[in-house]
């Protein structure tokens, strides 16, 4: 037991292989939770110090820096499950903000705890709380339909969940495999990085450079749907490199696989899922929550036809 802010961290049940890779995540952890505001009940953006993206593309007035802006979607969303092994407190304290807001879901986020999705809308984001000191925000796609023709890696792993959440292994799997061939062995290289114009529901970070998270979410998901990828450790050493001095993991990296710029809460916490054990078992098992439910309304729809057939015999003429 490591003790961290006066509360402690089990990592007697973490899947990992050395002690540096506990060192790895405890420091990721601490990163966590040292961005965490009691007085908002939520861990903030990022340490970085430059003027929010927001301000540059969406809301001309918006005067909050990154560690003043806490996204309910996605950021909080993924920490909570995240630290619920480690801190849960902080995971406690998270809950109890999001159980304030009467929010609606997303339609994309939560299929990385276990919520099937509709299809891909385009984004937007809307501000739910704020003072001068502090915003709350969340992200949700219930826009126009998104372009199909436009891959980004993190869209196609929520769809690849979600399918799998409903009993599309193969599809599930299909996909996430055509996320993996996006490797080219420094950066999942999908429509993000290829683009050349930079829309208004894009963060500027997500045109021609590599998104660390969505390594995170590759591995996360192949783990989820029980898919062995034949580089997965090559990869999960990659996403490491991308850790900060502070703990953090950089959110981007360069086409040659150098970090970039600062860390922030949405990287660091899907990477800390990797070694959720508990979560990453409980998502696993879904498919055969499905299959037990298919398999007894199929049974009892046979019951009753057979039932009809014997108080309403069908004639058989020859």
């Amino acid at each position: 037991m490591l003790a961290i802010h006066g509360s402690t961290i089990d990592l007697h049940f973490v899947m990992v292989s050395s002690e540096e890779h506990q060192i790895q995540l405890r420091n990721l952890v601490s990163y966590l939770v040292s961005h965490f505001n009691p007085a908002v009940g939520l861990i903030y953006e990022s340490e970085d110090p430059g003027v929010h993206w927001l301000k540059r593309v969406e809301f001309p007035s918006y005067h909050w820096h990154y560690n003043q802006t806490f996204w309910l979607y996605s950021d909080n969303l993924f920490a909570m499950y995240a630290l619920a092994p480690w801190r849960p407190d902080i995971a406690n304290a998270i809950n109890e903000t999001f159980r304030r807001y009467d929010l609606p879901l997303s339609n994309r986020f939560e299929a990385v705890v276990g919520t099937t999705i509709g299809n891909d809308r385009m984004a937007r984001d809307l501000i739910i709380n704020h003072t001068n000191n502090w915003v709350i925000l969340i992200r949700i796609h219930n826009g126009t339909y998104a372009n199909p023709l436009n891959h980004f890696a993190d869209e196609m792993i929520y769809r690849a969940l979600s399918d799998y959440y409903t009993g599309s292994i193969y599809l599930a799997r299909m996909i996430v495999l055509s996320v993996y061939h996006m490797w080219n062995g420094t950066c999942l290289v999908d429509y993000g990085v290829t683009q050349k114009v930079l829309s208004p529901q894009n963060a500027p970070s997500d045109i021609q450079f590599c998104m660390n998270m969505k390594l995170a979410l590759l591995l996360f998901a192949a783990e989820v749907i029980g898919l062995t990828l034949p580089d997965f450790a090559q990869l999960e050493e990659h996403l490491w490199s991308m850790q900060k001095s502070n703990g953090g993991i950089t959110t981007l990296s360069t086409g040659h696989g150098i970090p970039a710029g600062s860390a922030n809460t949405e990287t660091s916490a899907l990477t800390l899922l990797l070694y959720n054990t508990n979560l990453i078992e409980r998502l696993y098992s879904i498919r055969d929550q499905w299959f037990s439910f298919t398999y007894d309304v199929a049974s009892a729809l046979i019951q009753t036809l057979e039932r009809s057939l014997r108080h309403f015999p069908i004639p058989i003429s020859f």
